[in-house]
């Protein structure tokens, strides 16, 4: 039944769809890059000639190879989403694997019963890893980031690995310690120097306070973590042209990152982390309430510095976002998991209740909008959705309606089983929240799917585009992008086969610009410099507040 859940979260949605968000795009452009090109585009990641000296090169790597490898048979886009599966497999796997020998340890183990007959070590430890990937797949704010090909979805895996080897390291000492290294050289090559920074200091703290030879083995992690991230800089002034310049900005980006605390940076987190943390935050603060001495307990107190490097990391960020804070939630998610053998039988049922209620409520509302998209009734229900798909016909696909209603049948089975059985397993509420939301996704997935493509992609506003560049410009059109994300800049590439000049000092100017310009910004309204002549103008289906246009140098 794990199993089946599992898959049930993460194949919705996986194939036949654009990306849904820019940053999506934005790294589906890098792979592609990466994929079309050369040892250039590996070593210096960018976007069609435009650079992109941020985060790490990792993930668009194995996200390239697997363009590389299967993009003949899925499409480059479906091929590239395929990293999700892998991130997914790997965050599952360690989190489960972390809980499962935490679990097992003599001091994690709840007070005996009186009478005996409390459970083995062992099959603890396999309820309190199924609960902790059961409130992994229940986090709200990670849904549909473990969807996207973007760095953070890596990172997740990357930190959730490294708290499996640093649990190894409790009981073989050196090959935990190796390992943790190499996951703090990979989360390095991932999500830039900070975050990495942040997780090798909880790292040292850890093995600082558990097990022999604790200096030795710290030195070793720092040098395998720094030797394995400076092979890309290596390889990068090595073999690829222009590598000063481009390590500059890379050096720039990291350092930019590092603000320091700020107001800004607290007001977010206040006002984002309990929503994007639940139902995580109440199980992990009764688990810090529950198992008091932490610094003598190392499932608590493990998990606990990782997640405090994850905080430090959204506070001490330039542009807090749940980004930042993605990589506290492994930690989380394994501190959660130790309180339902403690928790209290009332707090336990008002959580259950609360899942209960909430999903219900929420695929019941689910469902009546839909069949007012699709029926007129209620006519208010049709309008609200009507105004986010304006111009789109409602489609009934039978075989996403099935998938839906299944999925609802499956939720509705399992909230009346707890219902009615009023089940003794300490999985219980768990499995309600991640039932619950891996529901929702599978609408979102399914019966919405049109609607959110219809409203989030960029396939017809890029051919559209592209028709026109070709128009003026013949097959071969050399175009300049003016105020134009670097997630759109891959999609008019890719869907509209436009050919972006680039962007380095002293390349030849291209004849056409594209600008976009959102209305919701007076940031991007100039047109650009030069003697230009605007030749076409269009926006984009469902954002009429944002517009497209092109421009051609005057003679």
């Amino acid at each position: 039944m794990l199993l089946a859940l599992l898959v049930a979260y993460v194949v919705p949605g996986l194939f036949g769809r654009d990306p849904w968000s820019l940053e999506d795009a934005s790294a589906f452009g890098v792979m592609w890059t990466m994929a079309q090109g050369g040892v250039t585009e590996w070593l210096m990641p960018g976007v069609v000639g435009q650079p992109l000296p941020e985060e790490g090169p990792l993930p668009f790597w194995v996200g390239a190879l697997l363009i590389r490898a299967f993009g003949w048979l899925l499409g480059a886009v479906d091929a590239a989403r395929l990293t999700s599966v892998l991130w997914f497999a790997l965050a599952t796997s360690s989190l489960w694997y972390a809980t499962y020998r935490l679990a097992r340890r003599a001091e994690a183990q709840p007070v005996a019963l009186a009478f005996g007959g409390e459970a083995s070590p062992r099959d603890y430890g396999r309820m309190l890893a199924d609960v902790a990937v059961l409130l992994m797949m229940a986090t709200f704010g990670i849904v549909v980031r473990m969807h996207e090909t973007i760095a953070e979805t890596a990172l997740f895996a990357w930190v959730s690995a490294l708290l499996l080897a640093l649990t190894i390291a409790l009981d073989d000492e050196w090959k935990g310690t190796l390992a943790a290294g190499l996951a703090l050289a990979a989360a390095a090559l991932t999500r830039g120097w900070l975050s990495a920074g942040l997780l090798t200091i909880a790292s040292a703290v850890f093995l600082s306070c558990h097990g022999t030879q604790r200096a030795p083995r710290v030195a070793a992690m720092l040098a395998i973590a720094v030797g394995g991230a400076a092979l890309w800089p290596i390889a990068m002034h090595l073999f690829a042209p222009g590598a000063p310049d481009y390590f500059a900005a890379l050096v720039g980006w990291n350092n930019a990152e590092l603000r320091g605390p700020s107001v800004d940076s607290l007001l977010w987190l206040l006002r984002n982390a309990g929503w994007y943390t639940w139902p995580l935050w109440p199980f992990a603060l009764w688990t810090l309430y529950s198992w008091r001495g932490f610094v003598r307990r190392p499932h608590v107190l493990l998990p606990l510095l990782i997640a405090a490097a994850g905080i430090v990391n959204l506070l001490l960020a330039s542009s807090p976002s749940d980004r930042e804070l993605i990589g506290a939630i492994p930690a989380l998610v394994i501190l959660a998991a130790f309180s339902v053998s403690t928790l209290r039988r009332a707090a336990d049922n008002a959580i259950d209740w609360f899942s209960i209620a909430l999903f219900s409520f929420v695929l019941l509302g689910s469902w009546l909008y839909f069949i007012a998209w699709n029926t007129g009734v209620p006519p208010k229900m049709a309008a609200s959705v009507a105004r986010i798909v304006p111009g789109l016909a409602p489609e009934l696909h039978p075989v996403a309606i099935l998938l839906g209603l299944g999925a609802t049948v499956a939720w509705s089975t399992l909230a009346v089983w707890r219902a009615r059985v009023r089940p003794p397993m300490l999985w219980r509420g768990p499995a309600l929240a991640a039932g619950g939301l891996t529901t929702m996704w599978i609408l979102v997935a399914t019966v919405y799917g049109d609607a959110v493509e219809y409203n989030r992609g960029m396939v017809p506003a890029a051919e559209v585009l592209g028709q026109q560049v070709r128009r003026l410009g013949g097959e071969s059109a050399c175009v300049q992008a003016h105020q134009l994300p670097i997630g759109m800049r891959a999609m008019l590439a890719f869907h509209g086969r436009i050919l972006f000049g680039n962007t380095a000092e002293g390349s030849e100017p291209c004849p056409i610009v594209i600008q976009r310009d959102s209305e919701r910004s007076q940031l991007d309204d100039a047109p650009p410099l030069g003697n230009w002549q605007l030749a076409y103008e269009t926006t984009r289906r469902a954002r009429y507040d944002e517009v497209f246009r092109i421009w051609v140098r005057r003679p």
